[in-house]
């Protein structure tokens, strides 16, 4: 079972008709939705047919309600959550422009509120876990101590960041044996700027996998400091680029669980990122195995006809 431990989040999201380049845009599409790195990560885990489960605590107000139903509609295991007053999800709005392109304001000071579960279920949750997904600036307190504990039972960490460098998350990078991060994030906190050099710069005894993820470029990664691979992304149309990086790391997840080499993991990671991106706001944002595959067999053959 694939176990994800980050916050929730409630997303109204506004679509506009022009670029950021034009200073201003009507809005043209407007809904609401569940997201956060973690639960989409987990979602795309459950899409893709293998066990997901969130381990976390959600609050108890009818917000809260709502995000525990959004789990279950999504097919993520609910029995490693414990329902804490205060524990709601962060707020947030998206603004998505033109040329699939977001900016996503946020309120997260619901996480001042939102602890681990007990220990009991933290327990459980280690036990039933294979792979463990973590976010790392939005994991609850004493998740360093949940990290640690899964890589000494041998369970695979695979762990997004993409900003707040503070100490906690810093600490939780240098534990992360699957450490899948942007190429952008990987310069803020190395003060490198070639992908070889960033991985170079996050390597240690830790690490099983260093990912380095940079969008229509595709991916850096490297299962030693000396080796570096690079995995070009697919050619597809890009509408929404909202939850793009989650697919992609629910996706190396499950293929992490399924013990596929390291090229197939960033080749079907990086195919469940391009469905996604080509999805129109409003469209569900999970791809399934049957358009990873499709897409990436669209991409073999036009490769052996040039």
């Amino acid at each position: 079972m694939i176990i994800g431990l980050g916050c929730l989040a409630h997303d109204r999201v506004l679509v506009t008709e022009t670029t950021w380049a034009a200073g201003k845009g009507r809005i043209v599409r407007r809904e609401t939705r569940f997201g956060g790195n973690v639960r989409n990560a987990l979602a795309t885990v459950a899409a893709l047919d293998l066990p997901a489960a969130y381990l976390a605590t959600v609050g108890t107000s009818s917000l809260g309600d709502a995000a525990f139903a959004d789990l279950v509609d999504h097919r993520i295991n609910t029995r490693f959550i414990e329902r804490v007053a205060g524990a709601d999800p962060v707020t947030s709005v998206l603004t998505i422009t033109s040329d699939g392109e977001r900016y996503i304001a946020f309120d997260d000071d619901a996480l001042a509120s939102t602890p681990l579960p007990q220990s009991s279920i933290v327990d459980a949750a280690l036990a039933s876990a294979t792979v463990l997904l973590v976010d790392a600036p939005t994991a609850p307190p004493g998740s360093l101590d949940v990290v640690r504990r899964a890589r000494s039972q041998g369970i695979a960490v695979v762990l997004d960041a993409e900003r707040d460098p503070t100490e906690g998350v810093l600490a939780l990078i240098a534990e992360a044996d699957h450490l899948v991060i942007p190429l952008g994030f990987g310069r803020d906190i190395t003060d490198r700027i070639e992908s070889a050099d960033v991985i170079e710069a996050l390597w240690s005894d830790a690490r099983t996998v260093v990912v380095l993820t940079d969008g229509p470029r595709g991916s850096f990664a490297a299962a030693s400091p000396t080796e570096i691979l690079h995995v070009p992304a697919f050619d597809t149309a890009v509408i929404d680029t909202t939850g793009c990086g989650d697919a992609f790391h629910g996706a190396y997840a499950v293929a992490l669980a399924r013990s596929e080499d390291l090229t197939s993991r960033l080749s079907f990671a990086s195919a469940a990122a391009a469905v996604i991106a080509a999805r129109a706001s409003g469209e569900q944002r999970t791809p399934t195995t049957d358009e990873i595959n499709q897409l990436m067999g669209d991409a073999s053959s036009s490769n052996q006809r040039r």
